[in-house]
């Protein structure tokens, strides 16, 4: 039995899906109270995008052991794929029940929340996952996300922060701290946030956008046009170009 199921495993991996689940069908038949395999079965049924053999295998291994958290966060893919969101949480919520302090199928659920536009949701649970795991880089930056969302700019920063942390020179994360800075009005943190955002990635044009616009603000006419010069070089849409090249002639004219 181990080889077919290294056979099976190994048509599954060159994605030769059909093959996969013919294999795995066979082992089932030999042992038809092994959760696992209707598990396999059911993601390769997933892979093929045959959902609702997917649904059934999954409900067939929940039905032999209902105690596996993994099988719940499947089942959940397979319905976020029929874009079937309520029935997606449904079994979400059953895997947080076996082990909630297990924070994989939890953060699992917040994604959804997130995906579903449910931030204020989504922001308690994150902070459930955090309490269970704090390095989880994820959960960070999705909380910063859900800050921000709901209009929380100053946690927003000191998630993103926190990241930052963690991966302390990315140029993304550096313009999304700097926008989340630009919300709450902090325009110096914002500037400095997204200079080192351009300083990483000189191709960054959103943050010589937004850099352009800052100075502008502050009436630093020079630092202005440099930059918005940069965006300009950078961007290949006529009606955004012709929108800029006015900008950067209006600065020029009240310099």
């Amino acid at each position: 039995m181990e080889d077919k199921l290294n056979k099976a495993l190994e048509h599954f991996n060159k994605e030769e899906y059909n093959s996969a689940v013919s294999e795995f069908i066979s082992l089932i038949d030999e042992d038809p109270d092994n959760p696992y395999l209707y598990n396999n079965l059911g993601t390769v049924y997933y892979k093929l995008g045959m959902f609702d053999k997917a649904i059934e295998s999954y409900e067939k291994a929940i039905k032999v052991n209902p105690d596996i958290q993994g099988i719940y966060q499947n089942l959940a893919d397979v319905y976020l794929s029929k874009d079937d969101t309520q029935s997606a949480f449904i079994e979400l919520e059953h895997a947080i029940m076996i082990n909630p302090d297990n924070p994989g199928p939890r953060y699992h659920y917040a994604s959804v929340l997130m995906q579903d536009f449910r931030f204020d949701s989504a922001v308690d649970e994150l902070e459930k996952v955090i309490e269970k795991a704090p390095n989880n880089t994820d959960a960070h930056y999705d909380l910063a996300t859900a800050y921000f969302q709901i209009g929380n700019y100053t946690n927003a920063i000191i998630e993103y922060k926190k990241v930052q942390e963690f991966i302390p020179e990315n140029a993304d994360l550096d313009y999304h701290l700097a926008i989340a800075y630009e919300a709450n009005n902090q325009i110096d943190e914002a500037i400095t946030e997204f200079s080192k955002a351009v300083k990483l990635n000189p191709a960054h044009f959103l943050s010589y956008r937004q850099l352009g616009i800052l100075y502008a603000a502050k009436q630093e006419f020079s630092e202005a046009v440099e930059n918005f010069e940069k965006y300009l070089n950078l961007i290949s849409d006529p009606e955004e170009k012709e929108k800029i090249e006015a900008i950067i002639k209006r600065i020029k004219a009240s310099m």
